[in-house]
């Protein structure tokens, strides 16, 4: 009798144990999200997945009347966040040696923080000379940035026109 009780207990506390153990499991797993209930629009930093050449309808209607090549302020803000919901513009353009402060930015790697990036930035700041906006470039309501590379892709390309028309030009 007191053997078989003694049975009995220890196939109740491994029964215990293992249901536990797999309930752990499983609530891991949720938590870490290994385990989906539906299929989620954006990856795991926040961008949508299926990026289609449609704008957002709220966009589609504000943005229709402006022509092609014309400044379209705060468009750039809007299509990044229908993007990548996550994103906001904490930030100034262009930092400076106050960068540190930006606390908002940085949770985030680059390009939308500087997480990981605190000695980089100090470096580059360090050796460059005049970082910040110029007084008419910063009263301007809408800014047009074009970032070229220094490659030679470019060369021959009589692109030089086209690049001039931009407020910012970021090698």
């Amino acid at each position: 009798m007191k053997m078989g009780l003694l049975v009995f207990m220890r196939n109740l506390l491994l029964a215990l144990c293992l249901f536990l153990v797999l309930g752990f499991l499983y609530y891991s797993a949720w938590k870490l999200h290994l385990l989906r209930w539906e299929d989620s629009k954006y990856d795991k930093l926040g961008f949508l997945l299926k990026l289609d050449s449609k704008l957002p309808p709220e966009l589609a209607s504000k943005y229709a009347n402006i022509s092609e090549g014309v400044c379209k302020p705060g468009y750039a803000s809007a299509l990044m966040t229908a993007i990548f919901p996550k994103f906001s513009r904490p930030a100034p353009m262009f930092l400076d040696d106050s960068f540190r402060k930006w606390a908002r930015i940085r949770d985030f790697v680059p390009p939308f923080g500087i997480k990981g990036q605190d000695n980089l930035i100090k470096a580059i700041l360090s050796v460059t000379k005049d970082y910040r906006l110029t007084p008419a470039l910063d009263s301007l309501s809408c800014r047009r940035c074009i970032i070229v590379g220094n490659g030679g892709i470019l060369a021959n390309k009589s692109l030089g026109l086209k690049i001039d028309d931009y407020d910012i030009v970021i090698r």
